[in-house]
């Protein structure tokens, strides 16, 4: 992994990674229910891996409060059921995607849906998300449930927000499409941050600046996300223009729309079914009119606006390695 890669020029890294490896122990056991098919379908999306950038987050803003006590003197809760909780949370909405996408693999593995069926991998989501609920009473009174709370309806509504313009280029503006990546990714990137660092008794003020740190570097993430749809399969190892196929109207498109305004390309991309041809045409006019250089510098100043948000606290490994984090995350290939 690129972030782990880079991480190991951080003293923080053998830690991280000795916590990585006790949360996938702890992942594959919220895992197991009394349905031996169940089971196996959400073992295997855990086995397939991930990034796995929520909880990495909120441990390294766990240490930021945890490791300096003198300066953060609230109480220090435990750190793994959050990690844990985090990417339940992750892992079922990708499970969800899944299934309104109607995705044949994630991670390199078959989907639950296509060996399953919709309804059980709607249950499977749930489930994983009623796992998630069973640590919360370790962090009553810290802030952090209601945050956690506040995230997954955000989420919710994201989607709904997506699913409302799909194929609707007027009312899919640079600003609506900024709104849905921060309820769709960009906020529980910020809200791991947040609540890792109160749970290393950090005070809600300088938990707030972490906050604002994770949505620039979830913004960058979803930026370069929809960087990576126009880049072919190989590359990449998913099918390219998959968002183009499915009405969504990345920043990419946006701004080479911007740039060169063309009737015909708007009402080619409101088409419902489109042929490979016109998904091919939409995609050499992102790219001969500089969306995805336009979107790159927006990635680059998210960068900048995340690493200058950490200046405003006291230098450590920790933030160190946050900083570093920011720059694996904006040059990212995969």
């Amino acid at each position: 992994y690129e972030i782990r890669k880079k991480l190991k020029e951080n003293r923080m890294y053998a830690r991280l990674q000795g916590e990585l490896e006790r949360l996938q122990e702890m992942l594959l056991e919220c895992c197991q229910s009394e349905f031996l098919s169940v089971t196996e379908n959400l073992r295997r999306i855990i086995i397939s891996g991930g990034k796995r950038i929520r909880p990495s987050l909120a441990w390294i803003c766990w240490c930021m409060g945890a490791d300096a006590q003198d300066q953060y003197p609230g109480e220090t809760k435990e750190i793994l059921p959050l990690m844990c909780m985090l990417e339940l949370m992750h892992t079922a909405s990708l499970i969800h995607d899944d299934v309104v996408d109607n995705a044949d693999e994630r991670r390199g593995v078959i989907t639950i849906h296509k060996i399953s069926g919709r309804c059980s991998a709607v249950q499977s989501g749930d489930y994983l998300l009623a796992r998630a609920m069973e640590y919360l009473h370790i962090y009553k009174g810290t802030g952090i449930n209601e945050a956690l709370a506040d995230i997954s309806m955000e989420m919710c509504l994201g989607e709904f927000q997506q699913m409302s313009h799909l194929f609707d280029l007027k009312a899919c503006t640079v600003d609506v499409y900024y709104s849905q990546i921060k309820r769709k990714t960009a906020y529980l990137i910020g809200a791991s941050c947040y609540c890792g660092a109160l749970a290393g008794g950090m005070d809600p003020k300088n938990a707030e600046i972490l906050r604002e740190y994770g949505e620039q570097i979830g913004t960058a993430f979803q930026l370069k996300d929809d960087i990576l749809d126009y880049q072919s399969s190989q590359e990449t190892g998913k099918p390219a223009g998959q968002d183009i196929r499915r009405g969504i109207f990345t920043l990419p498109f946006l701004l080479a729309l911007k740039e060169a305004p063309c009737r015909q390309i708007e009402e080619l991309a409101a088409k419902r079914c489109k042929t490979e041809e016109e998904i091919g045409i939409l995609m050499k006019f992102v790219k001969d009119h500089h969306g995805i250089e336009e979107t790159e510098k927006c990635i680059r100043a998210c960068g900048r606006k995340a690493r200058t948000k950490l200046e405003q606290l006291p230098e450590c490994p920790a933030r160190d390695a946050l900083s570093e984090m920011a720059v694996t995350l904006e040059n990212r290939k995969i």
